[in-house]
This record gives structure tokens, C-alpha cells and sequence, in this order.
């Protein structure tokens, strides 16, 4: 679990807190459980994997994905590191969209520059309607992905 300090600036995200400072160690991993609104994340530096699973549609999108946002922008920071994502995701709302978009943005710009990006959508069957919205985020920044259906599996 990534926790970060600064005095005086607190952002809560469900179920763990984050102290903002100037600049951010992602050197260790980023965990946060999944809740009934938020997803479950897991990034982990060392294996340059970030895992989105369940629902996004949070009450509050900035607090849960401000963390997020500043992980991956230090991440791309590190040269050669291959980038794998990967979701098993239910259902997203608008705003979440938009932060997922922000946050793939980043990584295109990062595979951009010669470095491996690997996504894979892990399909459950039931989630056309997502996994469109998926597909127009990802032709509008020019990224390939695989959709592997779990459901038949």
C-alpha cells in the first residue's frame, strides 16, 4: 500500500488515505480494495502491472483518482519498463471514463516512446455495453488491445 505525506493536504480515497506531497515514490506498489462504487486497484511497480477490477462509479471521481493519476504519471518517469494492463471491469460510469482515458493517455505517450504496452480486457460475457466504451477510448488514442472472454473459459 502506497501512503504518501504532507502536512495539511488530505485526499481520502475508500479505504486507505493519501498525504500529497510534491513528488511522489511509486517505487512501491498501489493497492486499494474494491468497494460497492470504486474499483479494485492493484499496481505494482516492480512487475509494471495495473489491475482495474469491479465497478467505478464513485461519489466523489477526483478524490479516488487523483492517486492514480500521479502514480502512473511518476511511472511513466522510468525508462524501459514494459507496461502490462489489465481489466476485469463490471460496469463504469462517465467520470470514471474520463480518468481512465487521462491515465491511458499517459501510456500511450510512454509506449510512444519505444517502451512495451500489453491490455487486455478480461470479458465476463455481460458487459458489451462497457466494453464498447472501452473500444472508443482506446481508438481515439490509436492503442491496440485483447479481449479475452472469461465467461467461456
Amino acid at each position: 500500500m502506497l501512503i504518501l505525506a504532507k502536512p495539511k493536504r488530505i485526499w481520502t480515497v475508500p479505504h486507505f488515505c493519501i498525504f500529497m506531497k510534491r513528488k511522489t515514490t511509486v517505487s512501491r506498489d498501489l493497492m486499494i480494495k474494491p468497494t460497492r462504487t470504486s474499483f479494485g486497484v492493484e499496481f505494482l511497480f516492480s512487475e509494471g502491472i495495473l489491475r482495474f477490477s469491479g465497478d467505478s462509479y464513485p461519489e466523489n471521481s477526483v478524490d479516488f483518482f487523483l492517486p492514480l493519476l500521479q502514480w502512473v504519471s511518476e511511472f511513466v518517469t522510468y525508462p524501459c519498463k514494459n507496461v502490462t494492463v489489465e481489466l476485469r471491469v463490471k460496469y463504469f460510469n462517465t467520470s470514471t471514463s474520463k480518468y481512465l482515458f487521462q491515465i491511458m493517455e499517459l501510456l500511450q505517450t510512454y509506449h510512444a516512446k519505444g517502451n512495451e504496452l500489453n491490455i487486455t480486457w478480461f470479458s465476463q460475457g455481460n458487459d458489451d455495453d462497457v466494453l464498447e466504451t472501452w473500444r472508443e477510448l482506446m481508438h481515439e488514442l490509436d492503442l491496440s488491445f485483447d479481449v479475452i472472454n472469461e465467461s467461456h473459459v
